[in-house]
């Protein structure tokens, strides 16, 4: 906590000295903070005292902040070092963040960047999708020979100096670069200085190609426990490595996603977007929800007299289509999750009929309660005994609807969590007012005794 509020301090300190314009006392107070930190100061001022404080950085300094930033975070602090200027700030960095910020520029600016760049390693990463291993892996990465031995992998890590987060593995490889397996510093530090890595190497690697989704590489650090994952090419030559801070941001990424589709929202949605595009990103799956929202009204439509004659019925109706569309959203998030994580093994019957169940049962409790408030209201037992038919049907349709939608977008090749919700409550609103409806028809002259 104190160190916490000594960065708060800190920070407090040197924006008064930012807007009195004193960079040279800002700069010298900051440089000692983390890069992390220092990048939510510069990402939080205005864009033209952010160009001022960022042409008074040194340049490794700014190159860190670029690894601390989201995708469009990256487009501010592009604009703040001037895309004239950020060659020389990218010959600082990592080559995937550079590869990363690259990926944000223009077709032309990017192509001038490269150029001044140089750097063949970052033009090697941008060939990749930025969702695959090969786009989100690093290229530092330490590999040995076999026939090198522990005394001599010891003393070339003492003059590379790898970084702690870049030495979780040394990668063993053969004469063509095809990777063989692991040594973990661990098994190098307790083996004897003689023996070779290939006497000590775990050959049972969990290695992942160039072109597998950044999804499949998450879960394959998750499910092995490991603190990074190899990158290799078709013919198994070592490319790269994606360690666990670099799949820690996927997941959070891929979760965000998959929450903001299942409510109709785009990915680049943030409370930091201007008010306009704001309102543009969101439109259109509102529009989409208007057309589903069409399905209950055309029912009602067409059972016109029914709703006339048994206006009470309809007054309970919106609370159990409410509830049917809650049942569903409940099952549609645990869907979209499994299959995410790829956790779906079951045979898709199998679920169907499980989730009915389910369904069938919640229905039926909740369906007592709002028949008991019918009850009390109304004292019409052919009132009560519709609401709870209905909840009943509308729930035990519901929850199957809730995993099929999902699972339907898969088939289609859509993502999954593509609006899940908005669908689902289409069907579990229709369903709902249908069996109101039906019911209602066919005991109207009950219901108005």
């Amino acid at each position: 906590m104190a160190d916490e509020e000594v960065v708060r301090d800190l920070l407090d300190d040197a924006r008064a000295l930012i807007s009195e314009g004193d960079w040279g006392k800002a700069v010298a107070l900051l440089t000692a903070l983390h890069p992390a930190d220092l990048a939510d100061l510069v990402l939080s001022l205005e864009e033209e005292r952010r160009r001022e404080f960022l042409d008074h950085l040194p340049t490794d300094i700014t190159a860190q902040l670029f690894e601390y930033a989201e995708d469009d975070e990256l487009r501010d602090l592009i604009r703040g070092v001037g895309v004239a200027d950020l060659p020389a700030v990218l010959e600082e960095a990592e080559a995937d963040v550079a590869a990363d910020v690259i990926q944000q520029l223009g077709r032309d600016d990017r192509e001038e960047t490269l150029a001044a760049l140089d750097r063949d390693e970052v033009t090697d990463l941008l060939q990749y999708s930025d969702e695959s291993a090969g786009g989100i892996m690093s290229t530092g990465f330490v590999s040995l020979p076999e026939d090198v031995t522990v005394q001599q992998a010891i003393d070339y890590l003492r003059v590379l100096r790898p970084p702690s987060e870049k030495a979780y593995y040394i990668y063993v490889v053969d004469r063509d670069q095809r990777l063989q397996g692991t040594v973990s510093i661990r098994d190098l530090i307790v083996s004897s200085p003689r023996t070779t890595l290939g006497e000590i190497t775990q050959h049972d690697v969990h290695a992942v190609t160039t072109g597998t989704d950044q999804e499949q590489v998450a879960r394959t650090l998750q499910r092995y426990n490991l603190m990074a994952v190899p990158v290799v090419d078709e013919e198994g030559r070592l490319e790269g490595v994606t360690s666990a801070d670099d799949l820690f941001d996927v997941a959070q990424e891929e979760a965000t996603e998959d929450m903001y589709r299942m409510v109709g929202l785009d990915e680049d949605e943030s409370t930091s977007n201007r008010l306009l595009r704001a309102a543009w990103l969101r439109l259109p799956w509102l529009v989409v929800n208007l057309g589903t929202a069409f399905v209950a009204t055309f029912i009602l439509i067409a059972f016109n007299g029914t709703v006339e004659r048994a206006a009470i019925l309809f007054a309970f109706a919106p609370a159990i289509a409410n509830q049917a569309g809650v049942t569903g959203t409940q099952t549609s998030t645990i869907m979209v999750r499994a299959l995410a994580l790829g956790e779906a093994r079951r045979s898709l019957a199998w679920i169907v009929v499980r989730e009915a169940f389910i369904g069938m049962g919640n229905g039926f409790v909740v369906g007592l309660l709002l028949a008991g408030v019918g009850l009390a209201v109304e004292q019409n037992l052919t009132l009560s005994l519709i609401l709870l038919v209905s909840m009943t049907g509308a729930s035990t349709l519901a929850a199957p609807i809730g995993q099929l939608v999902p699972i339907a977008l898969k088939v289609m090749r859509a993502d999954p969590a593509l609006s899940s919700s908005i669908f689902v409550t289409m069907f579990t609103d229709g369903f709902s007012y249908l069996f109101c409806v039906v019911l209602g028809a066919a005991l109207i002259s009950r219901l108005q005794a």
